[in-house]
């Protein structure tokens, strides 16, 4: 049954054409990409992330490194994938359980740089990627200590690659097989304790789906190796999009304000709102005695109150209830490991209490404060900001978004006009390579 549904999606897959998407999914593959170049794009100019870059020494490829030089189409996969996490600002999907632009698209985009592929069918083979991993992952039981950075975004990747190698729908079908096959087998234990290589699972999947495509091509996979007992279980129903496309899963996901994991993201956005309340009377966070949050278990099973890495604080609702309360924001910036000793102090005093099950429709929380005088203040959320069916962006919010992505770790390479502008010239772009590579920077110099 899971072989005939692939095999459903795969031709779902290849009979695609950008002219034929309702005009609602070109604009959220659209949003979509403007997004993941900005995050990318930020992420690049991370210190950790140049130090990446410069350990791997990528010769000057046909392939695009945003807000970087260029690089070959593996090391762009890769590297690029790991810039688009490693800022915990990329967007992401309540029922895919994660985040499918950032961990299937970059592969795609590379592998349509090096190809000469027209923006059309760069764009289309993009849609292909998010919906593929989306309703894969939307499908999946994962086990419970499996992180799917290196699982989930592998077959979409796959078959988005696959069909810019031209593979009808079994080669499509093969591809994907191979890559359900392929997961790095992550745990959540890695990520609970601060450790970067949860970033490094992305990359890995990125260039796994790649990998997967092209042994496609060579005709070397067979149906039926799904799942790994590491990751999951899977269930066929729903697989493959019906009718005109307009039950696609892009354009339902959600767009992110905080750096940190998406689970904190109600807490902090609570955090925010008491803040107001806080400062209209003019109680300071030295007047805070007790801070309470109800929030999912997922919200409340990332319970740090210290943390020595960049990672352990985005895995941590602590973290981000205090900086919200404390700074007002929860930014890359504050994620430093030098900015911890002045958050410690405020995380130390937040209590977690389990709450409702996070649903499709809702992740809730409520943060509660007393004061040194006994004073309460107490503010509910039902869900996090940014959510496209529920609390959606404006767009001149996107826009500042956008902006604080790319200068999330210093000085932006370029504006987020120019961003919005590259995905809007792609649609009738000759070749997806010109378009993109508006988003390098200088090639840095090579050592001898």
């Amino acid at each position: 049954m899971l072989d005939a549904a692939i095999l459903g999606l795969s031709r779902w897959a290849v009979s695609r054409r950008w002219e034929n998407l309702p005009g609602p999914v070109a604009d959220a593959i659209g949003q979509e990409l403007a997004g993941l170049f900005a995050v990318i794009s930020g992420g690049q100019a991370t210190p950790a992330q140049r130090a990446l870059v410069a350990a791997w020494a990528p010769e000057p490829g046909p392939c695009t490194l945003f807000g970087a030089g260029s690089a070959s189409v593996e090391a762009a996969a890769w590297l690029n994938t790991v810039a688009g996490v490693c800022l915990e600002r990329d967007s992401g999907h309540r029922l895919a359980k994660g985040h499918p632009a950032a961990l299937a698209i970059p592969a795609v985009l590379a592998l349509a740089e090096q190809r000469g592929t027209d923006g059309p069918r760069a764009l289309t083979a993009a849609v292909v990627a998010y919906e593929v991993a989306a309703r894969l992952g939307r499908a999946t039981s994962y086990e419970p200590d499996h992180h799917n950075h290196g699982s989930l975004g592998i077959p979409g990747a796959a078959a988005g690659c696959a069909v810019l190698l031209g593979l009808d729908a079994e080669g499509v079908a093969r591809a994907v097989h191979a890559a359900l096959a392929s997961p790095v087998a992550s745990s959540w234990g890695a990520a609970l304790a601060g450790s970067p290589v949860r970033d490094q699972w992305a990359g890995a999947g990125a260039l796994a789906g790649l990998a997967s495509a092209r042994l496609a091509v060579a005709g070397e996979t067979l149906p039926g190796t799904w799942p790994s007992p590491a990751v999951g279980s899977v269930e066929p129903d729903g697989l493959v999009p019906t009718g005109d496309d307009s039950d696609l899963m892009v354009g339902h996901g959600y767009v992110k304000r905080h750096s940190s994991c998406a689970y904190t993201h109600a807490p902090a956005d609570a955090a925010l709102l008491l803040r107001v309340d806080l400062l209209a009377s003019g109680i300071t966070p030295e007047q805070i005695r007790s801070i309470e949050v109800v929030a999912s278990p997922a919200a409340v099973r990332l319970d740090a109150t210290r943390w020595t890495t960049r990672h352990g604080a985005y895995f941590s609702t602590p973290f981000a209830v205090a900086s919200a309360l404390l700074h007002g924001d929860v930014s890359y910036e504050r994620s430093a490991p030098a900015q911890a000793a002045r958050l410690t102090p405020l995380a130390a005093l937040v209590r977690l209490r389990e709450g409702p099950l996070a649903t499709p429709d809702a992740r809730p929380a409520t943060v509660r404060v007393v004061t040194d005088t006994g004073s309460v203040y107490e503010v509910a959320v039902p869900h996090s900001l940014g959510d496209r069916d529920h609390s959606p962006f404006d767009a001149a919010t996107h826009h500042d978004l956008l902006a604080a992505a790319l200068t999330s770790a210093g000085p932006a390479p370029f504006g987020p006009d120019l961003v919005v502008d590259v995905v809007a010239a792609l649609p009738t772009a000759a070749s997806a390579a010109t378009e993109l590579a508006r988003l390098r920077l200088a090639e840095p110099e090579r050592k001898p």
